[in-house]
């Protein structure tokens, strides 16, 4: 919203009032995503908790579970919203039923990563204390960690392809295996099937 308003804020004959504007929408910006993860975390602690289990238990697992999310999702959503507007030039008008839905699954994939990135700041705010090597309340936690995977993510090349999408497909998969309830039921009959296998074995065996 800053960044819209800038030409009319800032002349456009002010080259450091750009600059200076811009400085001050990204610090903005990054006030705003350290208050809403801490909000979410300190609001929704038992849904924060079992994403940063899920994220902790298999990391991997939440990473390519975020991919999968991701593309399926994503490619819905593309296909609704631009779905909605070529038909707006075939047809004259725009399918509001296409862009709400598109626009339902867009928002669907927004919640879910800020779900799932609550608890993927809380783990990494339990590993920077261990790190630290002195207790860390909650919120300097939250608020540190989120503050160095944002600046992380604007690290040049790297930040951009590497640490900005691994964090958000990781935070996406975390909150698809730690929101529901049954990934409980899941992991119990993933976790008994060997058991029950070596024991059906050593009964052939006998």
């Amino acid at each position: 919203m800053m960044t819209a308003a800038s030409p009319v804020l800032v002349p456009r004959e002010d080259p450091i009032g750009k600059i200076v504007f811009a400085v001050v929408a990204l610090a903005f910006g990054l006030i705003c995503f350290v208050a809403l993860l801490t909000l979410l975390a300190a609001a929704l602690r038992e849904p924060t908790s079992r994403c940063r289990a899920a994220l902790e238990e298999a990391p991997l697992r939440a990473l390519l579970t975020g991919l999968a999310g991701y593309a399926l999702l994503g490619s819905l959503a593309w296909y609704l919203v631009s779905g909605a507007f070529i038909k707006r030039l075939l047809e004259t008008e725009i399918v509001v039923s296409w862009l709400v839905a598109g626009s339902a699954v867009v928002a669907l994939i927004l919640v879910v990563s800020l779900l799932g990135a609550a608890g993927t700041v809380t783990a990494l705010g339990d590993r920077l204390a261990e790190l630290h090597g002195r207790p860390l309340s909650g919120l300097r936690r939250v608020t540190l960690a989120t503050v160095i995977a944002v600046l992380a993510a604007w690290f040049p090349v790297v930040g951009w392809f590497v640490v900005a999408p691994g964090l958000l497909l990781m935070s996406f998969g975390a909150a698809v295996w730690g929101l529901p309830k049954w990934r409980r039921r899941v992991l119990a009959v993933l976790s008994e099937a060997p058991v029950a296998g070596a024991a059906a074995e050593r009964e052939s065996a006998a």
